[in-house]
């Protein structure tokens, strides 16, 4: 499998370990450094396996389903790094009942010892585009 492929596999794999729901799941997914970072819609950044695991823990401890389609996914490669920038179409079961959203994402990953993982999540919500006349304004 290229190098291309193989960080495309460790993206889905991270997208299956968030619809789990299950904080072992996403763990295996995440390298285990001081350096991970991640940034949830609305979030400030957190840096570190014990805020960015903490955060996973309470977003699944406040959902009871997500599913996650994937859209526009663009994947880089190079050396031991390898991003991917996409648009998550996110369905959201939680105790507010259901919502959908829409989410610009950047998933860096990092080459160790011939595994990819996840070592940086950044996510910002897509609001709606300005209409035409909106466009205009300088």
């Amino acid at each position: 499998m290229n190098e291309q492929r193989e960080v495309e596999a460790a993206n889905r794999a991270f997208y299956q370990a968030f619809e789990t729901l299950d904080i072992k799941e996403m763990e295996k997914v995440w390298l285990r450094a001081a350096h991970i970072k991640c940034v949830h819609p609305g979030w400030p950044l957190l840096v570190g396996w014990g805020p960015v695991m903490a955060s996973w823990e309470r977003i699944f401890d406040n959902a009871f389903g997500m599913r996650f389609t994937l859209a526009d996914v663009r994947v880089v490669v190079n050396g031991n790094f390898g991003w991917v920038m996409l648009i998550e179409e996110l369905e959201t079961q939680g105790y507010d009942g259901a919502t959908r959203s829409q989410i610009l994402t950047t998933n860096l990953f990092e080459k160790q010892d011939g595994q990819w993982f996840i070592v940086h999540h950044h996510a910002s919500p897509i609001f709606a585009p300005p209409s035409r006349g909106e466009e205009r304004l300088q």
